[in-house]
């Protein structure tokens, strides 16, 4: 009998549009147990405010007799809240909620009691300012699970993956070396094709310089950093190219992915293609995660404007990557 997928879902901060859009989901049905992570109450909340009419099943993730969802119903593992959600005001009262959720969700993941995990938006400065050691769901889960944590986020037409992610970007030029480059290539490599199906990605790289450098006039990281990391990578027969200019690269068709230096070089990018459809998964974990492409929107929480696209996607890419994953 074919393993029906656990996919657990933490829907982020309750002040922001992660309730809306989960709610919104429960009409789709999937070949998929979901199960949100969170407050069976809070949810409650949510669909009397935005009247929806959405089944709330409270369940124990850890079951293996968990029935799959009915359409218009959603499965909750229940996180006990009292606290009152003021909708559109971040708080740092809800952080040990936000904290909880993932942190059963990657103990789910770890321990083989759930397949993947999709996170929803959370307000990053109120999990820092509550004490928490959090730059980016990236790196907390990376945290807990070990391995090395790399962003791709891709939509139907475009793969980013990122050498640097939630750092000043007076500190990327420090932290681009061709140790890094190399072990980011391995790790994309493998993943691309273990979770995707990509056998030897074609993975072009970003220059870090405007123009990729100049030939050196303006910066040498190209040429001492970018490109000997490439020809080595290429001996070790990876089909690796670049390092090409940022402004002309995303216009060229041909890679798998593309690596981008840091953050804002893609992200731009990506977002001005296919905001809303877009997905960002985690590669170089040991669990599979992916996650929706826009924050809180706390100016729309509670008003039924959210779109729920990306989450669909999210969920449907954690979906397909255990489908993978199970058939090799």
């Amino acid at each position: 009998m074919k393993k029906i997928p656990k996919i657990l879902i933490t829907p982020g901060d309750p002040s922001g549009i992660g309730f809306d859009i989960l709610l919104e989901i429960s009409k789709k049905k999937f070949p998929a147990k979901i199960i949100a992570v969170t407050s069976i109450n809070l949810l409650k909340e949510r669909a009397k405010i935005l009247k929806k009419s959405v089944i709330l099943t409270n369940v124990n993730l850890h079951d293996d007799d968990i029935p799959i969802n009915r359409p218009g119903e959603i499965l909750v593992h229940d996180i006990k809240h009292t606290k009152k959600v003021v909708i559109g005001s971040p708080s740092v009262k809800h952080a040990p909620l936000i904290l909880k959720s993932l942190d059963i969700a990657i103990a789910a993941c770890i321990n083989s009691k759930a397949d993947a995990m999709v996170t929803g938006p959370v307000q990053k400065n109120i999990l820092m300012e509550y004490g928490a050691d959090f730059s980016g769901h990236t790196e907390y889960i990376a945290h807990r699970t070990g391995g090395t944590p790399i962003m791709m986020l891709h939509s139907k037409k475009l793969r980013i993956a990122l050498l640097t992610t939630h750092i000043p970007l007076s500190k990327v030029t420090k932290s681009i070396n061709k140790k890094r480059i190399e072990t980011y290539i391995k790790i994309i490599s493998k993943d691309l094709n273990n979770k995707f199906g990509i056998e030897n990605p074609k993975i072009w790289l970003c220059g870090l310089n405007p123009h990729a450098g100049e030939g050196g006039y303006i910066g040498m990281e190209e040429k001492n950093i970018i490109l000997p990391a490439i020809k080595t990578m290429r001996k070790q027969g990876y089909d690796i190219d670049g390092p090409y200019p940022a402004d002309t690269i995303f216009t060229k068709k041909g890679a798998d992915l593309i690596l981008a230096m840091y953050h804002d070089q893609a992200l731009p990018v990506i977002k001005t293609l296919g905001f809303g459809n877009i997905v960002n998964t985690t590669l170089g974990l040991p669990i599979i995660r992916t996650s929706v492409d826009h924050g809180t929107a706390v100016d729309i929480a509670g008003t039924n404007k959210a779109d729920s696209g990306s989450l669909l996607s999210a969920i449907k890419t954690a979906i397909e990557i255990v489908k993978q994953k199970n058939a090799r």
